[in-house]
């Protein structure tokens, strides 16, 4: 790694609460194995000793499990960690710094609170300490380093199967509902062949989004509003009077980072097994809010009622399959009727979002 990646990962590495939380438990555990000597001590009644010792069982063993790490992980290039022999001679050389400098400090503390033969203590704990904590931080040091660092490639193992299941995921669904609105501008050829026309320069542009908008990871909620509207203006050239849509959308949450395609998939479906199919036509309703625990997307439709086959197609299974790698358990989704209507509803945790952000 080079010197500023491994700046990076100490940043990361001091953030995370499963470091600094044995460093505080080791911390207290020596303190606590110290104190009983202090209070044996002749010198017990100077306030010095106690914070010299004390500051002393504290910042060492925090100390150690940070910073051991740094000689292990520095290596001037792209590999994870150093190799054996070379990661000792640099533990060996940065630890020695560090605890000389750590020393220095302790001296400084000992000689101002005119403690008795400061000399020989301070010559005394820096060639202890230099025993003790030199190999302790060497061995520490790889032993986080190996631990972390495997951990590191399995999630990065993880991280790219995940990628590249949403690839997949992903080329799955543009040519889906590319050839779902050929076929719903095929009917139009005979019937309007000029509006066909429109229809299928439309659906170019509409296709050049939706590959821009499916190559994110993550894209904003506003973004796929506007998708979706291009997708109602070539299906609207279809149905003409027999669709009618009401966005009740908060627009507060236009910049909110999600999944593309959350919303398309439920419009199609309704769309195409509620509206489409009843001669009449009938009312799309599309939803973004949230309440005091969820993110909630929905989609209610009149027209046909639900039918029993209603999910097996391949838009709404990939949008599953998605909300599934993205969020785990922390997403739901519905399908069921209320009165004449036929709402999909999809709830994702906001702690969940906040985390993943």
């Amino acid at each position: 790694m080079l010197l500023q990646d491994v700046i990076q990962y100490q940043k990361e590495r001091i953030r995370n609460p499963w470091v600094r939380l044995p460093m505080f438990i080791i911390g207290c555990a020596v303190l606590l194995g110290v104190l009983p000597l202090i209070a044996a001590s002749p010198i017990r009644s100077n306030p010095g000793t106690w914070m010299v010792l004390g500051l002393a069982a504290i910042t060492l063993p925090l100390l150690v499990l940070w910073l051991s790490p740094v000689p292990w992980l520095w290596t001037g290039g792209r590999a994870s960690h150093a190799p054996l022999l070379r990661g000792i001679v640099q533990s060996a050389i940065f630890n020695s710094v560090i605890l000389m400098a750590i020393l220095a400090v302790y001296t400084a503390i000992i000689f101002l609170a005119k403690l008795e033969d400061s000399w020989a203590r301070a010559a005394g704990s820096i060639f202890t300490n230099l025993m003790i904590w030199g190999p302790a931080s060497m061995l520490s040091g790889y032993s986080i380093t190996v631990w972390e660092r495997t951990n590191y490639a399995k999630e990065e193992t993880e991280r790219r199967l995940r990628e590249a299941q949403w690839i997949l995921l992903r080329g799955q669904l543009s040519p889906h509902v590319l050839f779902n609105a050929l076929n719903g501008l095929a009917e139009l050829v005979h019937t309007d062949p000029m509006a066909a026309e429109k229809g299928l320069l439309d659906l170019s542009d509409l296709y050049r989004a939706l590959l821009a908008h499916g190559s994110k990871y993550k894209a904003p909620m506003g973004e796929e509003r506007a998708l979706v509207e291009r997708y109602l203006e070539i299906e609207s050239m279809r149905l003409g009077d027999r669709l009618k849509v009401h966005w009740e959308w908060d627009q507060r949450l236009d910049a909110l980072l999600m999944p593309p395609f959350l919303v398309q998939p439920l419009v199609e479906n309704a769309l195409k097994h509620g509206i489409s199919p009843n001669p009449s036509g009938g009312e799309l309703r599309i939803g973004l809010a949230m309440d005091a625990t969820d993110l909630i997307i929905r989609v209610a439709n009149t027209g046909k009622p639900l039918p029993a086959v209603l999910g097996d197609g391949i838009g709404r299974a990939n949008l599953e399959a998605r909300l599934g790698l993205g969020f785990g358990d922390k997403a739901k989704t519905w399908l069921f009727m209320e009165m004449e209507w036929t709402i999909a509803e999809i709830r994702v945790d906001l702690h969940e979002i906040r985390r993943k952000a």
